[in-house]
C-alpha cells in the first residue's frame, strides 16, 4: 500500500522486507541504532499518567462497567450512532504506519475501498505496512536495528524494545500526561490500567496503549458437554479439583479431548495455575520481587497438569497443533474446551452456527488448600503500545489527532467505520440492526480484518456479540465473579534493563521446561533445577531491578 518502493531493496537486505510488499511503504531515515541507556524510572521524576475521562455521549450499556475492569455489556447494537470526531484530524499529509495482522492479506491501494474510506475520514494519506503477526517480532527486531522508523509503529514486547523507544521515539509526556490528554478526548477515554501497563520509560511517557479487556485468559468451554459432566458450577471454588478431573475424564476418549492444547501457551497453564493460588508472574513479598516459578503453588498446579497429561486429558500430540487447528478442533467438537481470551470467546460465539453454546468455567477448588484466584491481564493488546516518530510539535499533534480518531468509542459513527467498514460494501445490517460483515470483508482482503488499523489506536473493547445477548450475559457474569479475586503481575508497566534484556529468554526457558515436565521428558523432581537456571540466566538480577522500580513507582 505504498506510493513508492525506492528503498525496498535496502529494507529487504536488512531483513525487514515482507511477503506483503504490495502493502509496504518507503521508510524515512531516522537516527542511528544507538540504545537509549537506562530505561528504569528509579531516581527520576515520574510523569503523571493521563487523566481518565470516560466518554459519556454514547449509548448506555445494558450491563454497566465497573471500576475494577468488568467490561460494559451491550446486548444489542446501538440504533443511533453519534459523532465522536467532529472535525477531520488530518491535513492531507502522508503518514507511514507499521502494524501486525492475523488475517487475510489486504488488497492493494487502488482496489482497497476500506483504505479509501478511512483516509477520507482521517484526512490523511496512509502508507501502511501490514506484517503477519507470527513474523512481527522478527521484523520489528530488524527494524529496530536498521535505523528506520515509521510515523506510527505498533510495539510488541521484544528484545531491547525499551532502549529503542527511549533512543529513537518521540517522548509524549508534554502532550498526554495528566490533563494534557483532554485535548484528545477519545484517548482520555482509555482506562488508567492500560496506561500503567504501557508504563514509563526513564520516568517519561512514550507509548499509547491498545486497550484490551483486563480479565485475561479463561477456560472457554462447550456448555452442553461441560454441563452434562457436572463441570459448570455457579460460584468460584464450587467444585473440587478431583471432581473436576473426573468430569474431564468422562469427556475424554474415542478421539475426543476435554481440554484443547497447542504448541504455544504451555497447555493453558495461565488458566490452571491461579486455581492453586499461584501469584501472577511477579509478586512482591516484604519488598522483594518473587517470580511465580519459585512458589509452591506453581509447582502444585504443574503437578496437576502432569496428572491430566498422564490421564490423556491433554492429547499426546498437543505440541504439534498450531493455533488455527486448535480453534478448528474446538469449533468442530474434537476438543471441548480451550484456554484463551475474552476476544477469542466473542469470536467463537460469532463463528458458531448452533453446534453448541460457548461458555466459561469458573475456577475449581484446589487440592493444596489455597483459595483459587484468577490472573488478570495487563489490559492492553499483548502488553504492547504505539510509539511515534520524532518530529516537530505540529506533526506530533497531527499524529495524536489521528490516533484520537481511531480510538473513537463504541456507539460512534467512527467506531463503526474502523471496526466494520462501509455499509453495503463491508457490512450489511440484519433485521435486528447488527452489522454483518460481507464476504468481501471476511475473505476478500478489503475491510477491517485484513487492514486492522485498530492495532495503532483503539477504543476500550465493548462486550458485544451481534444477535447473542445471552453470550454477552455469560461473559459479563464470569467477569463479575473472577475480577474481584483477580491479581495482576507486579511488574506491569515497570522497566528495568535487567528484566527487558532477559524476559524473552526466560519466557522460553519456562515454556520449554513446563512442556518437558508435562509430557514426561523430565520429572517433577527436576523443577528446582529449573528455578536455579531461571535465576542464573537473569531472573535474580531482574527481581532486584524490578523491586527498585516498584519502590520508585509507589512514590509517584
Amino acid at each position: 500500500m505504498s506510493s513508492g518502493l525506492s528503498r525496498r531493496s535496502v529494507l529487504q537486505a536488512a531483513g525487514i522486507g515482507t511477503a506483503l510488499a504490495a502493502t509496504g511503504f518507503s521508510l524515512t531515515a531516522c537516527s542511528s541504532g544507538k540504545t537509549g541507556g537506562d530505561v528504569g524510572s528509579a531516581g527520576k521524576s515520574l510523569a503523571p499518567f493521563p487523566t481518565y475521562v470516560p466518554w459519556t455521549m454514547g449509548p448506555t450499556p445494558d450491563l454497566p462497567a465497573t471500576d475494577k475492569g468488568v467490561q460494559a455489556g451491550y446486548k444489542k447494537y446501538p440504533g443511533n450512532l453519534v459523532e465522536a470526531v467532529p472535525e477531520k484530524p488530518g491535513d492531507g499529509s502522508k503518514i507511514t504506519i507499521w502494524f501486525s495482522s492475523w488475517n487475510t492479506t489486504p488488497l492493494p491501494r487502488g482496489k482497497n475501498q476500506f483504505l479509501k474510506a478511512i483516509e477520507e475520514a482521517l484526512g490523511v494519506e496512509l502508507d501502511i505496512t501490514v506484517i503477519p503477526a507470527m513474523e512481527y517480532d522478527k521484523k520489528l527486531t530488524s527494524l529496530m536495528a536498521s535505523g528506520e522508523m515509521p510515523d506510527l509503529l505498533q510495539i510488541v514486547p521484544a528484545a531491547n524494545e525499551s532502549q529503542f523507544v527511549l533512543a529513537r521515539c518521540q517522548e509524549l509526556t508534554d502532550f498526554i500526561s495528566g490533563d494534557n490528554i483532554k485535548k484528545y478526548p477519545n484517548l482520555a477515554n482509555i482506562p488508567t490500567y492500560a496506561w500503567t501497563t504501557a508504563g514509563r520509560f526513564a520516568g517519561k511517557l512514550f507509548g499509547v496503549p491498545i486497550e484490551r479487556p483486563i480479565v485475561g485468559h479463561q477456560h472457554i468451554v462447550n456448555q452442553e458437554k461441560f454441563k452434562a459432566a457436572g463441570l459448570l458450577v455457579p460460584e468460584v471454588g464450587g467444585i473440587g479439583v478431583d471432581e473436576f478431573t473426573e468430569g474431564l475424564q468422562q469427556l475424554t476418549g474415542k478421539g475426543k479431548f476435554a481440554i484443547g492444547a497447542e504448541t504455544g501457551g504451555a497447555f493453558g497453564f495461565n488458566a490452571w495455575m491461579p486455581h492453586f493460588g499461584t501469584p501472577n508472574l511477579w509478586s512482591v513479598k516484604d519488598g522483594a520481587f518473587v517470580n511465580y516459578l519459585e512458589t509452591d503453588e506453581f509447582q502444585a498446579g504443574l503437578e496437576q497438569m502432569v496428572r491430566w497429561q498422564q490421564a490423556g486429558i491433554f492429547r499426546s500430540d498437543a505440541l504439534t497443533i498450531d493455533g488455527q487447528q486448535a480453534k478448528t478442533e474446538f469449533l468442530g467438537q474434537k476438543v471441548y474446551s480451550r484456554v484463551n481470551s475474552t476476544i477469542d470467546y466473542v469470536n467463537v460465539a460469532k463463528q458458531l452456527k448452533g453446534q453448541f453454546t460457548v461458555d466459561i468455567a469458573l475456577p475449581f477448588k484446589p487440592s493444596n488448600g489455597a483459595s483459587p484466584t484468577h490472573w488478570l491481564g495487563g489490559g492492553t493488546y499483548g502488553n504492547g503500545y504505539t510509539v511515534v516518530k520524532k518530529a516537530p510539535k505540529a506533526r506530533i499533534e497531527l499524529l495524536l489527532r489521528v490516533m484520537n480518531a481511531l480510538a473513537a468509542p463504541f456507539g460512534s459513527k467512527e467506531w463503526e467505520l474502523f471496526n466494520y467498514g462501509v455499509e453495503n460494501v463491508h457490512f450489511k445490517r440484519n433485521a435486528g440492526g447488527d452489522p454483518v460483515p460481507t464476504e468481501l470483508a471476511l475473505s476478500g482482503g478489503d475491510g477491517p480484518d485484513s487492514l486492522p488499523i485498530k492495532y495503532i489506536a483503539a477504543a476500550p473493547v465493548p462486550l458485544y456479540v451481534a444477535g447473542q445477548p445471552e453470550a454477552v450475559q455469560r461473559q459479563y457474569d464470569f467477569q463479575q465473579k473472577v475480577i474481584p479475586i483477580g491479581v495482576r503481575s507486579a511488574e506491569l508497566g515497570l522497566r528495568a534493563n535487567a528484566w527487558t534484556e532477559s524476559a524473552r529468554g526466560l519466557e522460553k526457558q519456562r515454556e520449554d521446561a513446563m512442556k518437558d515436565i508435562i509430557t514426561g521428558r523430565k520429572k517433577l523432581s527436576d523443577w528446582p533445577k529449573v528455578i536455579e537456571e531461571f535465576k542464573r540466566k537473569g531472573g535474580a538480577k531482574a527481581a532486584e531491578a524490578l523491586a527498585k522500580e516498584h519502590e520508585a513507582a509507589q512514590k509517584a
